[in-house]
């Protein structure tokens, strides 16, 4: 229960959280003011009065009070900041800045959960340890170490303790999610449960690091046909649950691109590749990678040490028979070597992607309806953009389809017009989001994640290419997609198989079409239509109307004795007592066939 006593103090954070920092009007909307209401709620805590909700500096505050409250509310922030149907724009690109302000975890505690874990001494696993940490989170650390071979690696070391109070947060945020679903408008309107399910999976995937190394994997095989992209490889025997072990990216961020870089390095193949990478894991693996946000983006440049792709590898690989895989991880590697594209001779500078503890996948159906989706923004189709998210979606009472088309289209209309380098493919799918949630059209989570993968991924490509448009590359990546399904529905097994589907039909459709021709001929032709619960329809109506009909002879009854008592008292009195038992009769057996009814 919502306001259980354990929850009251998370509940009042979590209200003025959402009451303060120009958010009252999204409270109110929310229906978080009707749990705890009072002067309190609308204080600012000194960053202005609430008629700016969508200033900068009011977004920022909420931010900073995010990473205040702990892990849970950066990770909820961080599922927000998808969720342009939500919160205003300013606090949208708050959140996707969002990043944990923690102390560092002591090197003790560092020491000891690395040696619990891997199972030896500190100085026993690896040649050297950097005691300063590369970067803290409220999740994890990471560490610069290098291993016994000589490889440079990254260690991160899962945060102790931290899995009770995570618990305890999401229980909480369920509950919360759980009441505004059936108490607020907006809680019918967004699926507020659907949410924290996805905070839930993507703490529970970033508290097994596990998974995150099967994620790594996974994408390093997956991105293979990519030679300039780089995704560093797990070292297996060093990782465990709470304990990640990679090679050693040595970049630079996206936003330190030097103007000298600039004009030494072609930087337009590897924002188009990155582009390309990125369809690839939308529309034909259905798992992408969520969180490409430039924090975790680094441009490798040729002169750096640093590990080398699949395509590298096969370069140099001499042996004639590759080694046989132990485990899962080797295996993908083995088959991301063996799938590797050739290694070009103009490559000049890639790209790294670290951190795969966000991930989302796509089902089938709605791979499929994407791949349309991108196609029709790409071509300008608002038309048939808005029939594809109505076919995604699902309509709420309200929901008008004439004008959420016609807004589709108008908001299409004005971004095609805009020049090279100034479309971002995220943010108009943002838009689009954000018109569905106002038109009463629930959307899947799905959705706002590929939304949000698609924001990041314009900002770092702008950020590598200024003068860089996705639209292009997803127009010609979606005709590759169709052509590629033509010709795999047009295979001789899949016509040899539509062919054996058929052939029955074929065989008997003649035989079939000489009976339908006689019965019509001797007037012998009929149609039968069945409705299922017709007949159930039918006795409810027979119901109302011997019940209509009864009422009618009560009345008249009524009417005729009251007309008749100052002449015939006696015949009038009559009538009232069989009008009373006439009445009765309707009401008890009312009763009955009700009672039977139910």
């Amino acid at each position: 229960m919502i306001l259980a006593p354990r929850y009251l103090p998370r509940l009042a954070a979590t209200i003025g959280l959402f009451t303060r920092y120009g958010l009252a009007d999204f409270a109110k909307q929310q229906g978080l003011q009707t749990l705890a209401p009072g002067p309190d709620s609308e204080r600012d805590d000194g960053t202005g009065d609430n008629g700016a909700g969508g200033s900068s500096d009011r977004a920022a505050a909420f931010r900073r009070r995010l990473v205040e409250l702990g892990p849970a509310y950066v990770k909820l922030g961080q599922v927000l900041s998808s969720r342009a149907d939500l919160l205003p724009p300013a606090y949208i690109r708050e959140l996707e800045r969002l990043q944990d302000d923690v102390g560092p975890i002591p090197l003790e505690e560092v020491e000891q959960i690395i040696e619990e874990e891997l199972g030896g001494r500190l100085s026993k696993l690896f040649a050297s340890f950097e005691p300063e940490p590369i970067g803290s989170a409220s999740l994890g650390q990471v560490h610069g170490a290098e291993l016994r071979d000589g490889r440079q690696v990254v260690v991160k070391v899962q945060r102790p303790n931290i899995r009770q109070q995570l618990a305890d947060d999401i229980a909480f945020f369920r509950e919360l999610a759980t009441f505004l679903t059936e108490h607020t408008d907006a809680g019918a309107r967004v699926d507020m449960i659907g949410i924290i399910q996805q905070l839930e999976r993507a703490l529970a995937d970033e508290l097994d690091y596990r998974v995150e190394a099967r994620n790594a994997a996974m994408f390093r095989r997956s991105l293979a046909e990519f030679p300039r992209i780089l995704l560093p490889r797990v070292i297996e025997a060093y990782t465990t649950e709470r304990v990640l072990t990679t090679e050693r990216v040595r970049g630079v961020k996206i936003d330190s691109i030097s103007p000298l870089t600039r004009l030494e390095h072609d930087f337009h193949p590897v924002a188009s590749e990155l582009t390309q990478a990125y369809l690839k894991q939308i529309t034909i693996d259905g798992h992408f990678h969520a969180d490409p946000h430039p924090g975790n983006v680094f441009v490798v440049l040729p002169t750096a040490n640093n590990p080398m792709t699949p395509s590298e590898v096969k370069a140099i690989d001499r042996r004639a028979v590759p080694r046989p895989p132990m485990t899962l991880l080797s295996r993908m590697e083995n088959e991301a070597q063996r799938d590797a594209a050739a290694q070009p001779e103009d490559v000049d500078v890639k790209l790294a992607l670290i951190d795969f503890g966000m991930t989302a996948r796509l089902p089938t159906t709605l791979r499929e309806q994407i791949v349309r989706l991108l196609l029709d923004i790409a071509d300008n189709r608002g038309d048939d953009a808005a029939d594809v998210l109505i076919e995604v979606g699902e309509e709420l009472p309200g929901f008008d389809r004439s004008v959420f088309v016609r807004e589709i289209a108008s908001l299409m209309a004005r971004n095609y017009d805009l020049a090279v380098g100034e479309l971002d493919a995220g943010k108009l799918l943002y838009e689009l989001i954000n018109i569905a949630f106002q038109r009463r059209l629930r959307l899947p989570a799905e959705l706002t994640l590929l939304a949000k993968a698609l924001f990041n991924l314009d900002a770092v490509t702008r950020a590598i290419d200024p003068l860089f448009t996705p639209i292009p590359v997803i127009r010609d990546f979606g005709n590759q997609i169709v052509a590629e399904r033509a010709r795999r529905e047009l295979n001789p097994r899949r016509l040899f198989q539509l062919a054996s589907e058929s052939s029955d039909l074929v065989m008997s459709l003649p035989h079939r079409l000489d009976i339908i021709s006689e019965r019509l001929a001797s007037n012998d032709f009929s149609t039968r239509v069945e409705v299922p619960q017709f007949l159930l329809v039918i006795e409810a109506l027979q119901k109302v109307a011997n019940r209509i009909f009864s009422g009618v002879v009560l009345g008249g009854l009524l009417v005729a004795s009251a007309m008749l008592m100052p002449y015939r008292r006696s015949l009038a009195t009559g009538g009232f007592l069989l009008a009373g038992v006439i009445g009765m009769w309707m009401v008890v057996s009312i009763l009955l066939s009700d009672r039977r009814t139910k």
